[in-house]
């Protein structure tokens, strides 16, 4: 998988949003609000391939979760990027 070309990762206030864009403009009607584990996978993997298993082993180095939590969350927050476009 890879994050797409042109999708923004924003810090506002304590929420990370995640903005599709192209070139110089964004469209902040297409914006995925996520939480600090899942913009550390997000930046964590930007401008490379990954899969879902270098997510789960990412979350349970710097988290205290086990590898079946982890995979859980990773493939349900993996759903969500791909039906918002942001991840292929």
């Amino acid at each position: 998988m890879r994050i797409k070309d042109h999708i923004s990762l924003r810090k506002i206030a304590d929420e990370y949003i995640m903005i599709a864009g192209s070139g110089d403009s964004l469209d902040y009607t297409q914006a995925v609000s996520l939480n600090d584990s899942a913009a550390y996978l997000l930046e964590s993997v930007r401008e490379r391939d990954f899969t879902l298993e270098d997510w789960v082993e990412l979350l349970t180095d710097r988290y205290e979760v086990s590898q079946e939590q982890a995979r859980a969350d990773v493939e349900l927050l993996s759903q969500m990027l791909k039906d918002a476009g942001i991840i292929c």
